[in-house]
Order: structure tokens, then sequence, then C-alpha cells
């Protein structure tokens, strides 16, 4: 994306489930107006679309993902989004903006949601059942999972699970200010939008910041339909995509890595029975290397990518506990 006509081209994350940022030494740098925690853009440029009057906050730290070698400069939220109508086409990487609503009409297969929006971030909040309770969830295509539900709600979901859900030691998932120290996962045996039933969900249980507590519906699930949100008329049509396979279960070695506050790659959290678990591995483990290769803060998303990737069968981990370093190689093996 482009800023005031400037030839240079920044990354936006589009986010449903957000609200408009962009990096506050970029707003510095490039001399926008700004007052307190907000910023001005008078044009922001797409490939062939432009928006004007667009107002940022400056307080998130976008400085996160230089660790992981990918450059985020700011986020276009639904604050921005509300102008248009939008269609998200993830089969084709694709999104386009149109000022022309005229209604949405939903193909066979397809389903057309009315909405309500987030008082917080304007996000999306559409009706779907889990069982036979009815709930409201944000379309949030910022968060992966394909539903993410309130942890402190989980013993009222504990009897839709059809296996016995899956606790975490340490965090798989973290929300900011939350001060929780597991999460859930869990398959849940059905979830309808309108008429359409989609059976043995995957759904995640974490601690979500208190003013943004509602079910989350993520791009595990999004990303298997063609999906076009009418913000000017509350309106959003859900059409599978032509190959739509929804995953019911997670092949994982079961670790979250992360960069610790000293810069090294440790164990965040990991599943209770996951190959991890069973190897002896701890929260807090230190991750010298994978594969052979040594582990860094500039490439730890080739390690993410891999411990995500189906056909790689194992990983070869050399980690340092409390008392002791090995190598371990765990087999990768599913969930549930």
């Amino acid at each position: 994306m482009s800023i005031n006509g400037s030839e240079d081209i920044y990354n936006f994350v589009i986010d449903t489930g957000g609200v408009t940022f962009i990096d506050k030494g970029l707003a510095d740098s490039i001399g926008l107006k700004q007052q307190g925690m907000m910023a001005k853009i008078e044009r922001l440029g797409f490939e062939r679309f432009a928006v004007d009057q667009v107002f940022c906050f400056t307080t998130f730290d976008f400085g996160l993902f230089d660790a992981l070698g990918t450059p985020i400069h700011g986020i276009i939220g639904s604050n921005l989004l509300e102008r248009y109508k939008v269609t998200f086409d993830f089969s084709e990487h694709s999104v386009t903006f149109s000022s022309n609503s005229t209604g949405l009409v939903a193909p066979e297969g397809g389903v057309l949601l009315p909405f309500t929006n987030h008082m917080v971030n304007n996000a999306p909040m559409v009706d779907f059942m889990i069982g036979d309770r009815s709930l409201k969830g944000m379309i949030d295509t910022g968060q992966p999972h394909p539903v993410v539900l309130p942890l402190d709600a989980f013993q009222e979901y504990e009897h839709l699970c059809l296996p016995v859900p899956i606790k975490s030691r340490g965090l798989m998932e973290e929300w900011p200010m939350t001060t929780a120290d597991h999460n859930y996962l869990a398959r849940i045996q059905s979830v309808a939008f309108g008429e359409m039933k989609l059976d043995s969900l995957i759904c995640l249980f974490g601690e979500l910041p208190k003013m943004l507590s509602v079910p989350l519906i993520g791009m595990d699930l999004l990303s298997r339909f063609k999906m076009v949100i009418d913000y000017p008329r509350d309106e959003m049509l859900m059409i599978p995509n032509a190959d739509f396979d929804l995953e019911t279960n997670v092949l994982t070695i079961g670790i979250n890595p992360d960069i610790s506050a000293a810069g090294d790659i440790i164990i965040k959290g990991l599943w209770e029975t996951s190959p991890a678990d069973q190897a002896g591995l701890e929260v807090g483990d230190v991750i010298f290397s994978f594969n052979g290769q040594e582990v860094t803060p500039s490439n730890l998303v080739e390690l993410m990518k891999m411990l995500e990737d189906d056909t790689a069968p194992s990983v070869t981990l050399e980690v340092a506990g409390e008392d002791t370093t090995r190598t371990v190689t765990l087999d990768k093996a599913m969930l549930f």
C-alpha cells in the first residue's frame, strides 16, 4: 500500500476484528499529522483503489513482527472497512473493495447472514449456534483459529466436545492484557451458521481482553469460503470454496515456540498428551536448533512453518532444560 501518494510500498494486515493502526515510527518518519495517539493519512492507496481521510491509532508496537522477519507497518480494521462492500476471495488471494451496495443473494450451498457491529472495533458480529446454544461471534480475519471461545466459559461447552478436551501447560495462544496460564483445545460436535452446519469443528479456549471477550470466528474457518461483507447493508455472504475441506484434527508435535525477553527461543506452551509432552519437554525449555539448524529470532518463522507443515512428518530439536541439554526427534501425531 502507498501513503499520501508516495512511491514507497508498505505492508498492512486486513483485520476485520481490529481497528486501523499505523506504526508510530513510520508515522513520525513520513511526517503524518498526529494528535495524541492518533495519526491521519490523507490518502491510503491500494493497487487500483484509494481511501481518503484515514485516521489510525499509533499505539501498537509493530516492531514485534521484525524479529519474525515479516515487516508489518499497519492494520486495516473494520472502522475503515465499514465504508465498503468487501469481498475476500481466499482461494484467489484477493480482496475487493466496492462502493456498490445493492444487496447480496446466497447461491446454492452459500449462506447469507445479517450482522451487527461490535461497539469497540465495529467488527461484524453474526449469530451462530454451538450445539443448542445461540451465540454472537466476531468475524476476525486477524486470528488463525476456526473458533475461539472465552476461557471462562469452558465448562459451559465441555459437554459439547466430542473427545476429552486437551489442556495446555503454558500458553499456546495469548491475547494482550490477559493473565491466564493455559488454553484448551476441543472438537465441537456441531457449529451452525444459518442453515449451514459444520461438524467436528476445532475450537480453542483462551482468555480474551475484557472489552472484546466474545466468541471469535477466524481464518482457519473463514479461508474455506469466499466471503462478502457488505458493511453498509449489515449483511455477510459465505460461499464454500470449490475444494471446501474442513480440518477436524490437528497434526502436530504440540509446542508453541516464542522469543523470550533475553532473545532465546523457548517453549512458551505445549499440549498435554502431545509428542512433545510425552518426550518430557517442559515450558521454558530453550530451543537451540531444529533439524540441525540453529534457531534464532530471525528464522523462527521457518521453524513455525515446519511445525505446521503436514508434509514434514518429524522434527529434531536440540533443547535445554534446567539441568540438561538433549536432542530429541518428535514424530508428529494427531492430537485427537
